[in-house]
């Protein structure tokens, strides 16, 4: 039996939710939040209040849910997070009635690091830890829905009486609410989760574990095709709803058209994405039809942004395509033990380039591409028999050596006290390896 439509929120509705728990931290209202939580009534005022008003500043978009369906919800608590320590306003629960159904919205907010690196902290601990029943999760990410646990045990009579239960989230929100909504749907509760630009949560098979339980209908993944935080990662981690073919992942068109563009993560293009009274889900699912979902776009940026123009082309395009592509499957392949100590990209190298040949013999046009590939690199290679595992770990090497500089750069922003959104830490970490 299908879902009655009004127990799911709108695009707008969910993406003005995902924005507003920002306003949790404190003195994020004022455009410079510091380490604390922000007053209820103030929290209150910005998630179902009068909001920014005309002047909106700050936070950026007048996001208040007064004009929409969820004007007359009631804002139940405003709860605590801690990230490496340090404990910040990072989300709240509203509650509201829908045709007869009561019915529970659960936000938590993303990546700040306003005088402390707190928040940047929990994205670079990239280690596992289980999850119930479901299996490994990122440390990081476990260790926060931990403490903001403890603040919703004092709403868990509220929740676990409503009849639906929403888990919305941006960024590293997207990821704590992806184990809020998991914790809820083991207890049983019918639970929508709804994530904007959000990092891998799950490994090795807990994203599918999580999936099962929450149905991969009540997953809607948002996230734009350049955005850093989501299209660089390492390998076991993955997304729910990951599958290009998934109804439910929504890939958009970036915004900037820049490559890798923190803006292309901020919270509020996403409101500007999805946001319009106009949107619901299937228009969403509509746009997502004007995006190449097979690394072309990252291969043809990852050209673009040489100092090595004259390489533009469409068949060199298509090589570092097809090596992403190969790169990602193989990982899939290895294991966990082999990619734990990074021999898995040695590996992969060794197991490709012995294949090469059959490749060639399979799909001339296909090795032409790769050859292209290998000369962008500034790789001298003539035909397939020289594609040895050097020369293939070359090609990866420069092409991670273009995404690297952007991921440090994000994080010296935010060295400097530049509030922003910030890339997951392993997405560094795998670059550095590849290059080191």
């Amino acid at each position: 039996m299908s879902t009655p439509i009004n127990e799911y929120l709108t695009p707008q509705e969910a993406s003005y939710i995902a924005h507003n728990a920002y306003f949790t931290l404190k003195d994020w209202i004022s455009g410079q939040p510091t380490i604390g939580m922000e007053t209820r009534a103030n929290v209150r005022k910005m998630v179902t209040g009068d909001g920014l008003g005309a002047a909106a500043q700050g936070g950026g978009a007048n996001t208040s849910l007064k004009p929409t369906e969820l004007g007359g919800a009631h804002l139940d608590r405003v709860f605590a997070g801690s990230t490496a320590g340090v404990t910040t306003g990072f989300g709240y629960v509203l509650s509201f009635n829908r045709a007869g159904s009561k019915q529970v919205v659960i936000a938590t907010r993303g990546t700040r690091a306003e005088h402390s690196k707190a928040d940047l902290l929990t994205d670079l601990r990239a280690s596992m830890t289980g999850f119930g029943d479901f299996g490994l999760v990122h440390q990081g990410f476990r260790n926060t829905f931990d403490s903001v646990k403890i603040g919703l045990t004092r709403d868990d009579r509220r929740i676990m009486d409503a009849d639906v239960v929403h888990c919305v989230g941006h960024s590293l929100g997207g990821a704590v609410a992806t184990l809020v909504a998991a914790h809820f749907s083991s207890r049983g509760k019918a639970v929508k989760l709804y994530t904007f630009g959000c990092p891998r949560v799950g490994a090795l098979g807990a994203q599918s574990a999580m999936e099962q339980s929450l149905g991969k209908h009540n997953i809607f993944r948002v996230s734009h095709d350049l955005d850093p935080v989501t299209m660089v990662g390492p390998y076991p981690y993955g997304h729910l709803n990951g599958q290009p073919d998934d109804a439910n992942n929504m890939m958009l068109v970036s915004p900037t058209g820049q490559l890798l563009s923190v803006a292309n993560h901020d919270m509020t293009e996403y409101v500007r994405s999805v946001g319009g009274t106009e949107m619901n889900w299937q228009a969403v699912r509509g746009l997502g039809g004007a995006v190449e979902r097979d690394n072309a776009v990252l291969a043809r940026w990852l050209l673009r942004s040489s100092d090595n123009p004259g390489w533009l082309t469409q068949r060199a395009a298509q090589g570092l395509s097809y090596l992403m592509k190969a790169f990602s499957h193989l990982l899939k392949q290895l294991g966990f033990v082999t990619i734990a100590g990074l021999t898995g990209i040695d590996l992969f190298c060794v197991v490709l380039a012995s294949n090469m040949t059959k490749i060639a013999e399979m799909n001339s046009q296909l090795m032409d591409c790769i050859l292209q590939a290998a000369r962008w690199a500034r790789v001298v290679v003539s035909n397939a028999a020289q594609l040895t595992a050097t020369v293939i770990r070359a090609i990866l090497n420069a092409m991670f050596s273009v995404l690297r500089p952007i991921a440090v750069n994000a994080l010296q922003s935010v060295g400097r006290g530049t509030p922003l959104p910030l890339l997951i830490g392993g997405a560094t970490a795998l670059a550095g390896a590849l290059i080191g």
